[in-house]
């Protein structure tokens, strides 16, 4: 055992370098086709997202190989089973990712404080690579509790970090324009057009397409739903698209003033936990209700009469 967890801590060294490399060239490429097909872009904007990226990754790696390595070590030591380090034991960690990823992104969506954090994501009016890339630097920290548990079934911590780094250079790749819907893939995986669908803020596209590599989990759950329009990219209010700072922060200072404004101490927790758009007044904007108010859902009343 010792030997393998040896063997494998040699090739992560190798592995994990490699990918960043990977992320780098692509993005470079990226932009030179930018240039040659002569697509209009916003250079600030792209420049905001690559330090944003620098931020979210890199806070990221030194999280994953200090307190979440840690963490995972202990939660491994008192594992339910051992399933060692076997091929079916890596697909097996990959579906859980999978999963996980589905479970943690819905949160991100629906929990205010979670999308403090995620929003940075998505503020971003462009879809492209940079866009991959972009992330709080606080987004490590809050997807800790949703991956710190996974090796109590004895998966060991060098997989889940492994699997974990190779699927978020995975979800980069699939930040893209120039790729163009891809028939039977599109109805199975993850693919640049089912994945423009989650970055659009049109109505029927918001909260839609959670899913990282796999695509049935948002048909299972409900969640799904195909590109039709182009989507347009973005949040649904005005953002700061060249200043980092604002970038980061801006979302955790409109809770904060929801806060201290909510009359009760209810109120206060609502909006902390609650979907983005809830207001104690009553004036909802969260998802659900726009759905309902553009016809694409039915309202509880009319659902609960049917």
């Amino acid at each position: 055992m010792e030997d393998i967890i040896q063997q494998i801590e040699g090739f992560k060294s190798y592995f994990v370098p490699s990918l960043y490399i990977f992320g780098v060239s692509i993005i470079i490429l990226e932009t030179f086709l930018y240039i040659l097909n002569k697509k209009p872009r916003d250079r600030m904007a792209r420049i905001a997202s690559i330090v944003c990226g620098i931020l979210a990754f890199g806070n990221g790696y030194l999280v994953s190989i200090t307190i979440l390595y840690v963490a995972q070590s202990w939660v491994y030591d008192h594992r339910l089973f051992t399933l060692g380090f076997d091929w079916y034991v890596w697909v097996l960690c990959f579906f859980i990712n999978d999963f996980v990823f589905y479970v943690n992104h819905w949160a991100h969506h629906q929990v205010r404080l979670f999308w403090c954090t995620h929003v940075v994501h998505h503020s971003a009016r462009h879809f492209d690579l940079t866009t991959g890339i972009r992330g709080s630097f606080f987004d490590a920290v809050f997807t800790f509790p949703f991956i710190v548990w996974i090796p109590i079934l004895g998966i060991h911590p060098i997989i889940i970090i492994m699997l974990d780094t190779a699927f978020k250079f995975i979800g980069l790749s699939y930040h893209t324009a120039f790729i163009n819907k891809l028939g039977f893939l599109d109805k199975v995986l993850v693919t640049p057009s089912n994945h423009r669908v989650h970055h659009g803020s049109d109505v029927k596209y918001l909260d839609r397409n959670y899913s990282g590599f796999f695509i049935f989990w948002d048909k299972l759950f409900g969640t799904f739903q195909k590109e039709e329009e182009t989507p347009e990219f973005g949040i649904r209010k005005d953002s700061d698209m060249h200043n980092v700072l604002k970038i980061q922060l801006h979302e955790f200072v409109s809770l904060w003033k929801d806060v201290k404004a909510a009359p009760t101490f209810t109120d206060k927790l609502k909006y902390i936990f609650y979907p983005p758009g809830w207001r104690h007044d009553g004036k909802l904007q969260t998802t659900k209700q726009l759905r309902i108010e553009a016809g694409l859902d039915l309202a509880p009343t009319t659902q609960a009469a049917s």
